[in-house]
């Protein structure tokens, strides 16, 4: 069945002027960074302006100043995703996130101005004022500027295909955010319609309603290399606060934009696993140390603890890690509580790991609580048995529970930090965390890598959902 819209009659043979795998916010991205740009410009200036007008002289270094508090601004609000226009469209959440883009990146620059011993900081009326017009500037740009953008700018066809027929939550949200930019050219329930669609480029939003994970993967796989996606259904409700996506009622819009891993992206990722692998193994030697006399004096048995995992395309290899156990355990316990887990027989719990698990040592606790236990696969990445960003590499009875869509997560090198970790972290039951590890997969990029690496520290250090 087809639902036309609006007194639209969208042929799908016709040509569209769309690019496929392109993003729907694309626009509204490079818009805020060039506002970024010339407004972090423009705060300097300003600041020369207002103080050299209250006769109050400074030594002005000119451009080269105004390069570098540009560039801190930039890599700060990347960073804190304000320009991820996804989470725009959430605007208590994105405000959030522009106070602590603007603290943020202000803080940098005090401390970048105070280590290269900055003339700034003799008068203390220079960094108060460049404060507030920073601060002025940027909310100005994302309460004025950027909705008028997006309400006036051209909107962006899709089509919304809802398989079981239940789109009016969807088309409800999107007819009351005009700044989301979309409009919406069909609304298609058929099966055999949706696919005259496919390839021509048109991104396609899927609101499906079905509890069932397999059918949901067969959804969202036949649009795979052919269209972009946008997935919004209650099966993912309780994956929260994922800087990617957008949230309508709490259940996530989920984009998937298919770009997979390709040579020059390999390449670049393998460059930075070794320099990321090599620097951590010369910044936590120490803690390595340290961790493996305590676990040599405290309880018997080896340092380390070597367990064959499996990566990319069930390739295996053997995985080291601190030992946290007791030299004499029994696996069964642990393979039991995964194959109910996997299987949904543990749902209750919403964690992968065993808690208050009777093999690991007191030391072992606080090796897991802190991921120290993980230090020593910086080496398996130096080999390039892992990646430092990936789902995490499973054993050999998991895998043996795993459904034909659950198997997906092994289509990527595994790694020692992902998705999961982030954004889950031991909270989230299999089939969600699973889910989370594929998107991954499906939608890797080098930005999201550097991302993701970012935001694991303060997760570690935290130690948020660790057990």
């Amino acid at each position: 069945m087809k639902i036309k819209l609006y007194g639209t009659n969208l042929d799908p043979k016709s040509s569209i002027n769309q690019r496929r795998g392109i993003i729907i916010w694309r626009r509204q991205r490079f818009a805020l960074l060039f506002v970024d740009i010339i407004f972090a410009f423009l705060s300097i200036s300003l600041t020369y302006f207002f103080l050299q007008r209250g006769n109050i002289y400074l030594d002005n270094k000119g451009l080269l100043e105004i390069i570098v508090f540009t560039l801190i601004v930039i890599s700060v609000f990347t960073y804190t995703d304000l320009y991820n226009y996804a989470v725009f469209l959430n605007r208590f959440r994105y405000l959030y996130r522009t106070t602590k883009g603007i603290v943020l990146s202000f803080i940098v620059y005090l401390i970048f101005s105070w280590l290269l011993k900055s003339y700034h900081l003799q008068h203390t009326l220079f960094p108060l004022v460049l404060f507030f017009i920073f601060a002025g500037l940027t909310y100005f740009s994302r309460i004025v500027l950027l909705p008028i953008y997006c309400i006036i700018s051209p909107k962006k066809d899709v089509i919304l295909y809802a398989p079981e027929g239940e789109y009016k939550e969807i088309e409800s949200w999107i007819k009351n955010h005009r700044e989301s930019n979309i409009n919406i050219q069909e609304i298609i329930t058929d099966e055999e319609e949706i696919n005259k669609y496919k390839e021509n480029g048109l991104p396609v939003i899927l609101s499906t309603v079905t509890g069932n994970w397999d059918r949901l993967f067969n959804l969202i796989f036949s649009f795979r290399n052919k269209s972009p996606l946008l997935l919004y259904t209650p099966l993912l409700s309780g994956i929260e606060d994922v800087d990617y996506w957008t949230y309508i009622n709490e259940v996530p819009l989920v984009p998937f934009r298919w770009s997979r891993d390709g040579k020059v992206y390999k390449l670049i990722k393998r460059i930075i696993d070794v320099i990321g692998a090599l620097i951590a193994i010369i910044v936590f030697s120490p803690f390595m140390a340290i961790s493996a006399i305590v676990i040599k004096l405290t309880s018997e048995g080896p340092v380390l603890f070597s367990q064959e995992r499996f990566s990319k395309h069930n390739k295996k290899f053997n995985m080291v890690k601190f030992r946290s156990m007791y030299k004499t355990n029994d696996h069964k316990v642990h393979r039991e509580f995964v194959k109910d887990l996997i299987n949904g027989n543990n749902c209750e719990k919403k964690v992968f790991k065993l808690t208050d698990d009777p093999r690991i040592t007191p030391f072992g606790n606080i090796l897991r609580k802190t991921s120290i236990d993980e230090f020593p696969q910086f080496f398996n990445v130096l080999k390039g048995d892992l990646s430092l960003v990936g789902p995490r590499p499973p054993i050999e009875y998991e895998i043996e529970e795993y459904l034909d869509w659950q198997k997906t997560r092994l289509s990527v090198t595994q790694g020692l930090t992902g998705m999961w970790q982030i954004f889950g972290r031991s909270q989230l039951p299999f089939d969600k965390s699973c889910f989370l590890d594929i998107y991954y997969a499906e939608n890797q990029s080098l930005w999201m890598d550097l991302h993701l690496l970012a935001l694991t520290l303060p997760t570690i250090v935290f130690g948020k959902g660790a057990y």
